[in-house]
């Protein structure tokens, strides 16, 4: 490629418009025993595997939106435990420059089946934690697992507190 076509390419590139695009999604996480599972969807053959997100719609907030969306991909519903971190990048589609920023969040699994999944995703599926990092394709997802572990007990407390804090009936009893 000679000057002028690289001078070309960059100029193209300039001038190409941005669009800019809000998501909300979640990292569900529930407990087998004493093992933590987290809920993937999948994508495509082979599966690339990541966690349920997509647009705001309407007036949606940032949580209206990971909680439908969740239960749209996945067929499960969930209730948010705490804000984990908003991821932002950058990609190429249909001649635009589109940067995305993803409000994530850690959800508690309530009920739901993942075969209920809608038609955006080819597969949902609970992994267990550590098997789930490493399924999921984008190093920013994986990220988030991190950002969760100190907040498990908080989980385990929206589950039952008195599971998460068993001297607390000791003290109410008396």
């Amino acid at each position: 490629m000679g000057r002028l076509e690289r001078s070309a390419l960059v100029l193209g590139r300039q001038n190409m418009r941005i669009k800019y695009e809000v998501s909300a999604g979640g990292l569900v996480l529930r407990r087998r025993g004493l093992l933590w599972e987290a809920l993937l969807i999948g994508r495509g053959t082979p599966r690339v595997w990541s966690l349920p997100k997509g647009h705001l719609e309407g007036r949606e907030t940032h949580e209206q939106a990971a909680l439908r969306e969740v239960r749209e991909e996945t067929g499960c519903w969930a209730e948010i435990i705490l804000k984990l971190s908003d991821i932002s990048y950058w990609f190429y589609l249909d001649g635009f420059k589109h940067r995305k920023s993803v409000h994530f969040f850690l959800m508690r699994y309530l009920s739901g089946d993942t075969a209920g999944h809608d038609h955006e995703v080819d597969e949902a599926a609970w992994f267990e934690m550590r098997a789930a990092k490493k399924a999921l394709k984008y190093v920013n997802e994986k990220r988030l697992f991190d950002l969760a572990m100190p907040h498990l007990g908080k989980i385990v407390a929206a589950e039952s507190p008195e599971s998460a804090f068993p001297a607390l009936e000791e003290v109410q009893a008396n």
